[in-house]
């Protein structure tokens, strides 16, 4: 994945720098008041064009051989060598430009070779660093990129296997369901058999995007209560509040199932007094979903599969936009899911 405005400026640059080139020895001779002689425009501009040269050098090809890979004393090295080679080219260069066009400024230049080189390496030793920064810079930026778009496809490809095991979790217990139906009414559990027909449809098909509509996740959750209800023959407290008009708002598919499962699932005891009450508001934006059951679950201090898996979903796709809370106090077990969306 590239950036458009990196792109650009890996275009442009090398024009800008190649125009900054040639205005640099106009420009530095006009603060003087007078525009330079073609003996010492040719001589700056040699000189410049060496700075440019380790830029490009450093830019393009050491920094990604040396410095990204940790070969910092090569680096160094091959940079000194080129920084000395190019300050020797360009004494003996101006030297010979001064001298062909019978420079008043040659001997002056030829016996002032160690200034001359002094300012040439520190001119070049900038040029590089500037050279370094920038490419670091960008390599900086790409890898945040890459970093983001590695860390996306991790989590959607853990979020895909979560959801993965959400289906045959939920097809397990559904069918647990109608086989105890299936000895209480005929009648019934061929009605329930094509309401299951549906909630499959809506688990596999359609919960494949990341967010769904709340209204169909809300239709989802009513059959599969009204499932439950017909295996329990209304022999219990259960009472279920969902909300009627849920607007445009979406979520993630299947989040609170393993919850109301958990009720039903824990929440039921043919000898003990038992009861399930739900009940799923909608604040703004904010979607509250409240259970509180009765606790008839082995003392095993697990937690079961789906709320588990639940669990890492909400912290992948909420982060910090959910609260959970659950617990048993009394044995009255209790579960509120607040996430806003």
């Amino acid at each position: 994945m590239h950036n458009p405005q990196m792109n650009r400026l890996r275009k442009f640059l090398p024009i800008f720098t190649w125009i900054g080139v040639f205005l640099m020895p106009i420009l530095t001779t006009q603060l003087e008041g007078k525009l330079p002689s073609l003996d010492w425009y040719i001589a700056n501009l040699l000189l410049i064009c060496s700075i440019c040269v380790i830029f490009y050098i450093d830019f393009y090809f050491l920094v990604d051989k040396f410095i990204l890979k940790r070969k910092l004393a090569k680096f160094i090295l091959t940079n000194v060598g080129i920084g000395i080679s190019l300050t020797l080219l360009d004494y003996y260069g101006i030297g010979q430009i001064l001298r062909n066009y019978e420079s008043e400024n040659s001997q002056f230049f030829l016996y002032n070779f160690f200034p001359f080189s002094l300012l040439s390496l520190t001119l070049m030793a900038l040029s590089a660093s500037l050279g370094v920064s920038i490419r670091m810079t960008e390599y900086s930026f790409y890898s945040n990129i890459k970093i983001s778009e590695i860390k996306k496809i991790q989590a959607e490809t853990e979020l895909a296997n979560l959801k993965n095991q959400i289906n045959p979790h939920f097809l397990f217990n559904t069918l647990n369901n109608i086989y105890a139906l299936s000895s209480v009414n005929i009648e019934k559990t061929k009605e329930t058999i094509h309401d299951l027909s549906h909630l499959l449809r809506y688990v596999i098909y359609d919960t494949s995007p990341v967010l769904v509509p709340l209204k169909g996740e809300i239709a989802f959750l009513k059959k599969y209560i009204q499932i439950e209800r017909l295996r329990l023959q209304e022999k219990f407290d259960i009472q279920v509040t969902l909300p009627e008009n849920c607007g445009n708002l979406e979520i993630a598919p299947l989040l609170f199932l393993p919850f109301i499962e958990n009720a039903f699932k824990h929440g039921i005891s043919y000898s003990q007094k038992s009861f399930i009450h739900i009940n799923i508001s909608i604040n703004d934006d904010t979607i509250i979903c409240h259970i509180i059951n009765s606790d008839h679950a082995k003392k095993n201090g697990t937690i079961g599969v789906g709320i588990e898996n639940t669990t890492k979903r909400l912290n992948l796709l909420y982060s910090d936009q959910y609260t959970l809370q659950y617990g048993t106090k009394n044995n009255v077990y209790e579960t509120i899911l607040s996430i806003k969306v």
